[in-house]
C-alpha cells in the first residue's frame, strides 16, 4: 500500500492510504513539468544524474531530462546500480523536444529494476550547460512509487561527473533535473481531492462536506471499491470528526470547538 502526505491549508491535513491491482500501468517521473530556476548552470563537459527508488517493482523505459541548450553533439542517456553498474544506455543525436524543456531518451526495451532498491539515471552531454538547482534535493522528492530521496539519505543527490562516466560525486544537493520514465509492474491507485486544499470554518455544523474524493486506477479501470479510515497516531480520524458519505468526506460533528488546530485523516481505498 501507498502512503501520499498532502500539506493543506488550514483546517484540514490528509494523509493518504491506497491500495493496487495488477494490471499494467502508464509510466510515471518524478519531477512532472518542474522547471528549474538555474536551467544552463552546467559545465562544458558533464555528466549529471539522480539516484532514485521505487516503492513498486516496475521497468525504466526511458530517461528525461531537462535542457535549456541545445546540443548539438546530442546526448548519451544511461541507467545505472547504485553501485555503478550499467544496466543500459540510449544515445540522442539531437535534441527531442523544444528546448528549453524536457527531453526523453528512449531505452530499445524497459529495463527492469526492484523496489526498493536505489538506481541512477544520468545523461552525459559534450557542450554542457545543464540544469542545478542548489539544494533541489536537500529534502527529497517524491511522485507517487517513485522518489529521488533526499541528498543526506543517500551521501549525496543529485550527482555528476566532469567526464563521460558513472556520475558519483555529489555538491549542495542540487538537483540536476534527471527523471525516468517508469512502468510499474500493477497500476497505481491514486486519491484526488475537490477542493485540494480545504478549509474547515470554525462555526461548520455537522454533516458539512470538507472535500469530494475521487479514487483513479492508473490503467483507466473503473474504481469499484470503498473509501473508508485507516491509521493510527498523527494520521487517524481524529476521534471520530470525520465521517465518508459516499465520495464526501463530511464533518461528524461540529469543530467550533476546534478552530485555529489542523484537523488529520487517514482515508483508504480499497479494491
Amino acid at each position: 500500500m501507498l502512503r501520499h502526505t498532502v500539506s493543506l491549508l488550514f483546517g484540514l491535513s490528509l494523509a493518504v492510504l491506497v491500495s493496487a491491482q495488477d494490471s499494467l500501468a502508464q509510466s510515471i517521473n518524478i519531477f512532472g513539468n518542474a522547471v528549474p530556476s538555474d536551467p544552463t548552470g552546467g559545465g562544458k563537459t558533464v555528466t549529471l544524474g539522480v539516484k532514485f527508488w521505487s516503492s513498486q517493482s516496475g521497468a525504466i523505459s526511458a530517461i528525461r531530462f531537462y535542457r535549456a541548450a541545445v546540443s548539438s553533439q546530442g546526448y548519451v542517456a544511461r541507467l545505472y546500480t547504485a553501485g555503478g553498474t550499467l544496466l543500459g544506455s540510449a544515445t540522442l543525436a539531437q535534441d527531442t523536444g523544444p528546448v528549453p524543456g524536457w527531453q526523453v531518451a528512449n531505452f530499445s526495451s524497459p529495463i527492469p529494476i526492484s523496489a526498493n532498491t536505489t538506481y541512477v539515471a544520468a545523461y552525459y552531454c559534450p557542450v554542457g550547460g545543464g540544469a542545478g538547482d542548489s539544494n533541489g534535493l536537500s529534502n527529497g522528492v517524491t511522485n507517487g512509487v517513485l522518489t529521488a530521496p533526499a541528498s543526506s539519505m543517500v551521501g549525496g543527490n543529485g550527482v555528476y561527473n566532469p567526464k563521460n562516466a558513472f556520475p558519483s560525486n555529489s555538491r549542495q544537493a542540487s538537483n540536476y533535473y534527471v527523471d525516468v520514465l517508469f512502468i510499474p509492474t500493477a497500476a497505481i491507485l491514486s486519491l484526488s481531492f475537490n477542493p485540494p486544499n480545504p478549509s474547515i470554518p470554525a462555526n461548520a455544523s455537522a454533516r458539512t462536506i470538507v472535500t469530494t474524493i475521487t479514487a483513479t486506477w492508473s490503467d483507466g479501470s473503473p474504481f469499484t471499491g470503498t473509501l473508508g479510515f485507516g491509521g493510527t497516531g498523527t494520521y487517524s480520524n481524529d476521534n471520530g470528526t470525520f465521517a465518508i458519505s459516499g465520495t464526501n468526506l463530511i464533518l461528524n460533528s461540529s469543530v467550533s470547538g476546534d478552530a485555529n488546530t489542523v484537523q488529520n485523516v487517514t482515508i483508504v481505498a480499497a479494491q
